[in-house]
């Protein structure tokens, strides 16, 4: 589920269901960019372990890539484009 206030550059507040190694509480925070592909080569480029490639969420209709910082929270960019959900996707 998403929240946002109306207006533009409002932050959105997603509530989702715990599950595998997750905790309740606040999962992670996620940091809109021009372009998530583009912003993991600059983190790589500044030694930066981002290892693992974005990834297309059809539910939410972003592209994200998931990383944790050195005192290992999860941090998230996501692409400040984004398509129409897929709201019959189970995940």
């Amino acid at each position: 589920m998403e929240f946002q206030l109306r207006g533009e550059n409002q932050p959105i507040f997603e509530i989702h269901r715990v599950g595998g190694e997750e905790a309740i509480g606040v999962n992670h925070i996620a940091f809109q960019v021009a372009d998530v592909a583009a912003a993991r080569k600059e983190l790589q480029a500044h030694g930066v372990n981002a290892s693992v490639e974005p990834v297309y969420v059809r539910a939410t209709g972003r592209t994200v890539l998931n990383l944790r910082d050195p005192d290992g929270w999860r941090l998230q960019l996501v692409d400040a484009a984004r398509r129409a959900p897929d709201l019959t996707s189970a995940h």
